[in-house]
């Protein structure tokens, strides 16, 4: 019985140290001995992310807005055109107004329905002031007049700097469709039929005006976008397909879609339609026709309203999986979900991609890119020809501002959990995603070079119907190729 126990004891002391030698080894010979071994801090490279990007410079983390998990996560963001206020949209289907510069919530928004539908995408109205449409996963896209709360984002209110939860409880309404919420009663309802589409007009109290717009069968709405001109509305559904709408009749103008049965019989290099879920949309700020779309065919794709039967350009080899293509002038931001080379940039004079940003300075323990969310920093004065992008995901655990010249790291700013959504608005960039908080922070470049302002550049928002030949004349539609 001795025996059997002091054999056991050996082996308990064998595998024991078998175990703890493969975790710290001891080295017995003296030639490579490396000294005593140091257990390395899993949280260490935020101290030196810190003192490399952040210490002694005007880059801050201004804000870390926590909020409920109850809330769900952060799938949608966008700033107004002023950057007063920044919309947030939840995957609990809930939809705050928040301070453009200290996060505080100033309105929120519940959907009425059980289960609540997540919000994908959110698109500000150039046109009129203070609308904003929210594309959700039960198919409608919803028309949110914001509340006229003028507070300065220079220098907030007191309660603009320290959430009141009384407050905030006290400014809660209810949006959805049918508006069968006993705390609010539609006066406006509209329906109509036009090609199959139901439309439905609900408004709420006197701050919310909803619209919905419902395809027929129902699928989610997953990415939206607003032509230059404010007058087509582009929605990408579930479905694979896209439709744009008019914006004063909410009539349906086109479809882009095929047949599921059809596309085994058409050869890859002609396809002009997307064959799986369209997640990520945008319209050309400048180009009133063009908008570029990203699905999960592992095809990014760039339409013309005015070609009717598919897509001029089509670009293989990236893989996107959410809200994570941007247009700039004659470039396209594309991002993809996989560990290396997942930034691209393409060039849509030449129809070819530009470069493939393969970043210089990143700290070597990383395990992949895996970008979920890009977007240009969106800077009149210092980034008008997109020489930086911003970047997140769940592989680099960190919000990354990147130099697309010379593919340098700006700057990062570390972030709990993965970042599904990023919005900008001149110095100030806001970011969430899974973990339950918005972050907002502050982004300088000492490089940083202001431009002069020039008269003759094209701007959307005042874009007029005698100026359609000067934005567009660049581009002939008989020149594209598939």
């Amino acid at each position: 019985m001795n025996e059997q126990k002091e054999i056991l004891a050996e082996y308990i002391k064998n595998i024991t140290f078998y175990y703890e030698n493969d975790q710290n080894p001891q080295i017995w010979y003296p030639m490579f001995y490396q000294g005593m071994f140091k257990e390395k801090d899993p949280n260490g490279w935020i101290k030196e992310n810190n003192v490399i990007f952040l210490k002694d410079t005007p880059n801050n983390i201004l804000y870390n807005r926590w909020f409920l998990s109850e809330y769900g996560a952060i799938t949608a963001l966008e700033y107004s055109s002023n950057g007063n206020y920044i919309i947030v949209g939840h995957s609990s289907g809930l939809i705050q107004m928040r301070h453009g510069s200290t996060g505080t919530v100033l309105c929120t928004l519940r959907n009425i329905q059980y289960p609540p539908k997540p919000i994908y995408a959110l698109e500000f109205s150039l046109q009129e002031e203070r609308v904003c449409y929210a594309a959700c996963m039960d198919g409608a896209i919803y028309r949110i007049e914001i509340p006229n709360i003028n507070v300065s984002t220079e220098d907030p209110p007191e309660f603009c700097i320290r959430a009141d939860p009384a407050l905030e409880s006290m400014n809660t309404q209810f949006y959805g469709a049918p508006g069968i919420s006993s705390s609010s009663t539609p006066f406006i309802t509209s329906l109509a039929s036009w090609k199959g589409d139901i439309i439905q007009i609900l408004s709420f109290f006197e701050n919310y005006l909803l619209v919905s717009i419902y395809p027929e069968p129902r699928c989610p709405a997953l990415s939206l976008g607003i032509t230059a001109d404010q007058t087509k509305m582009v929605i990408g559904y579930g479905d694979a397909s896209i439709k744009v709408y008019d914006m004063e009749t909410q009539e349906l103008d086109l479809t882009y879609k095929v047949q599921k049965l059809r596309v085994q019989f058409i050869p890859k290099k002609i396809q002009r339609l997307h064959t799986g879920q369209v997640c990520a949309l945008r319209c050309h700020d400048q180009k009133v026709y063009m908008f570029a779309s990203g699905a999960w065919d592992r095809t990014l794709r760039i339409w013309d309203i005015r070609c009717k039967v598919g897509c001029v350009m089509t670009f293989e080899g990236v893989n996107i999986c959410s809200d994570s293509v941007d247009l700039n002038r004659d470039h396209c931001l594309a991002g993809s979900w996989q560990p290396t080379e997942a930034l691209t940039v393409w060039d849509l004079v030449a129809k070819k991609k530009l470069n493939t940003i393969r970043v210089q300075n990143r700290r070597p323990d990383v395990d992949g890119e895996y970008i979920y969310a890009c977007r240009y920093w969106r800077s009149k004065e210092f980034n008008r020809k997109g020489k930086y992008a911003l970047i997140g995901g769940s592989g680099t655990s960190c919000l990354e501002v990147i130099n697309l010249h010379n593919r340098y790291i700006s700057c990062s700013y570390p972030v709990t959990g993965t970042i599904l959504a990023i919005t900008s608005h001149q110095e100030r960039i806001a970011f969430g995603g899974t973990a339950p908080v918005l972050n907002i922070v502050s982004f300088h470049d000492p490089k940083h070079e202001q431009y002069n302002v020039d008269e003759t550049e094209i701007d959307g928002s005042t874009w007029t119907p005698a100026d359609e030949f000067q934005l567009y004349s660049s581009t002939d539609l008989g020149t594209f190729e598939n």
